[in-house]
């Protein structure tokens, strides 16, 4: 049985809300603030009706992305909410998927990981587990809130492991039972001023539970595969090391073997430089068919990619994300 994974981080995902009349009494309460459609971050400053359509069109673009990949499972990232996938799923994807998986995370902007299952593929779900609850340190507990600091409020999830979560789904395939690991590690920036750690030892703390979390997959009889935007790319200098958990937990890379300079997943437009952020890792017992870097919904702006790009792809607000997507299949 053939078997389509893919990943995608989906670049600002977010709802879009038609608010009520506040003094119309008459309004049904399900339609006082209902979310409507999906839009993405800061698109556009020609007004409101330009901010729509470019957000429409990049939506688009992401869909395509996906739509191109034929995913089986597909795990994201950047978005807001289960409603922001589900709505997404309906208006652009033709509710390609039936079953979808999202639990809030720690993110301060609201992203987080979501996983979903394409509509009459067979697969038994047998569990979901989240991972936003875990701790830093033994004995802890993540406080969640909303404090202020010199520049306003910012939203902070104190004790907090995961940035934003490790989203595992335990899937029955052909009877195989697999564990989906989603995960979206700690940025290179430091986001706020109160995070404990600097970024690299945070997101090293984040990858060395993964790799956990594999073992226990794998000692419970499970073929774990983990895919995510880990942001760092492993051959960097300094910041590589970081997921070395992760890296050699015994997973096999499922794009290791591609020349380096061929594995780049994302495009920086402030410097213009590329990068490999996006991972997808597999239990070795796991047999590939085949595999993608599906870059063409990137910007013109990103000449480091000459290759096809969907007709609606220009320089600005627009592009599918700035990430490429990736997909593998297996044999199951």
């Amino acid at each position: 049985m053939r078997m389509r994974v893919g990943w995608f981080n989906v670049e600002n995902l977010f709802t879009r809300y038609a608010f009520g009349n506040p003094i119309s009494e008459a309004l049904p309460y399900d339609r006082q603030v209902i979310a409507v459609g999906v839009t993405a971050v800061d698109r556009g400053t020609d007004g409101a009706d330009g901010n729509i359509a470019l957000a429409g069109m990049q939506r688009d673009n992401t869909a395509r992305a996906i739509l191109d990949m034929q995913p089986d499972v597909l795990g994201v990232s950047e978005v807001e909410n289960l409603a922001a996938l589900r709505i997404f799923n309906q208006q652009y994807l033709s509710h390609y998927f039936d079953r979808i998986f999202l639990v809030e995370g720690n993110d301060g902007r609201g992203i987080d990981v979501g996983i979903c299952v394409r509509r009459g593929f067979a697969a038994d779900v047998l569990g979901l587990r989240s991972h936003a609850h875990e701790t830093l340190e033994p004995g802890q507990s993540v406080e969640w809130g909303v404090v202020n600091d010199d520049s306003g409020p910012v939203y902070l999830a104190r004790n907090a492991l995961f940035s934003r979560d490790c989203l595992e789904l335990d899937l029955r395939v052909n009877g195989k039972t697999l564990t989906f690991m989603a995960n979206h590690l700690k940025s290179q920036g430091k986001g706020s001023r109160r995070e404990p750690l600097p970024p690299d030892e945070l997101r090293a703390r984040q990858a060395a539970r993964v790799a956990e979390l594999a073992k226990e997959a794998q000692a419970a009889g499970k073929l774990p595969i983990v895919f995510g935007d880990l942001n760092v790319d492993d051959t960097h200098p300094q910041r590589g090391a970081s997921i070395a958990p992760i890296m050699r937990a015994g997973l096999e890379d499922s794009f290791g073997d591609v020349p380096v300079s061929e594995r780049w997943t994302h495009y920086y437009t402030i410097a213009q430089e590329v990068s490999r952020l996006d991972y997808l890792l597999h239990d070795v017992r796991l047999k590939r068919t085949a595999r993608l870097i599906n870059r063409r919904g990137l910007t013109l702006k990103c000449r480091q990619y000459t290759g096809e790009r969907y007709p609606t792809i220009g320089y600005a607000h627009n592009a599918a994300s700035d990430h490429a997507a990736l997909c593998v299949e297996f044999e199951v």
